[in-house]
């Protein structure tokens, strides 16, 4: 394989959150509606025009879940009913993926911050712990820096933003990432991608390989492939690293130490997990780091019961 394809595989498997085709095994849907959730969902019609949708689980102190790149709310369901039993847990689809509607205009991060600052605003709740995975990381970030007074705590699962990459680096990736690739994306680069997602794939997380394959017959497919392309190029122009210095949160980062996504291996050869989470830690003040063993990109769902004990250790540390 050569330089650039080998970039090309890296890359998506740090960004595509995509599952290997079941369709013999599978039925299609034909709306996004239509996917299966463990939780009764509701909607919020925000002011820029969006419809998200979101669940609304357990009370208490609010804590709202931000999913990573192309996921959806389902991705938390070994975090959700923990945290449920002490708080308030809010866990939404960003506009784009899930159920929430994909007519955006335009994806940023602080298009994504606002998103959600907006919803926690319609819910009646003046602060919230902002919990993050991957690409949520990098929006919950934004947010503590653009909406302080929102948040109480910070929760970074596997954070994106912590890596930084050159402008060259930037250009290299997104113009590998595009809808069209998204949509034509080759089984074998699929599979071997969202294992690379996880240390050791559980079974537990069958279903979101399933749900993948199915919403490529879904009626606004174009539109998720769209939001995907452009939240990577989102990632890439809203970098936050530079300014973790100004956030005064109290954070929480946790990393599996065998995550294969962060950093770019292609890329970044020199670098490894530890140093990129080591690296964001120094930067953040008031910031704990731990490192999760046996667990991947997917460190909250793989080591779930290790990383909501650490969850609740922090949030209970008054």
């Amino acid at each position: 394989m050569d330089c650039k394809k080998q970039i090309a595989a890296l890359f998506l498997g740090l960004f595509l959150f995509l599952g290997f085709s079941l369709s013999s095994t599978l039925a299609q849907i034909t709306q996004f509606s239509d996917l299966d959730y463990p939780y009764s969902v509701q909607y919020q019609q925000l002011e820029e025009g969006q419809e998200v949708a979101y669940v609304d689980e357990g009370e208490g102190e609010a804590i709202i879940l931000i999913h990573g790149l192309g996921s959806y709310i389902p991705a938390w369901k070994q975090t959700i009913p923990v945290l449920a039993e002490k708080y308030r847990v809010i866990a939404l689809d960003l506009p784009g993926f899930g159920k929430s509607s994909k007519d955006v205009n335009s994806y940023s991060i602080p298009f994504f911050a606002k998103t959600v600052a907006d919803l926690q605003d319609s819910l009646g709740i003046n602060k919230a712990t902002w919990v993050g995975h991957s690409m949520g990381s990098q929006i919950a970030l934004r947010a503590a820096l653009n909406y302080p007074d929102k948040i109480s705590k910070l929760v970074l699962l596997a954070p994106a933003g912590f890596e930084i990459f050159t402008d060259q680096e930037g250009t290299m990736m997104s113009n590998f990432v595009t809808p069209q690739s998204i949509k034509a994306t080759p089984d074998s680069l699929i599979r071997q991608t969202f294992k690379a997602t996880f240390f050791n794939f559980p079974q537990e997380a069958q279903f979101m390989i399933e749900d993948r394959v199915a919403i490529r017959e879904a009626e606004n497919f174009d539109g998720y492939a769209r939001a995907y392309a452009e939240s990577v190029q989102a990632m890439l122009d809203g970098p936050v690293f530079e300014e973790l210095s100004d956030i005064n949160k109290h954070a929480l980062i946790i990393y599996g130490q065998q995550d294969m996504l962060i950093p770019n291996r292609q890329l970044h050869g020199d670098l490894t997990t530890q140093k990129v989470a080591e690296r964001g830690h120094k930067q953040l003040p008031n910031s704990q780091l731990e490192m999760i063993d046996r667990a991947g990109h997917f460190v909250h769902f793989e080591q779930s019961d290790m990383v909501n004990k650490e969850i609740l250790n922090f949030l209970n540390d008054k």
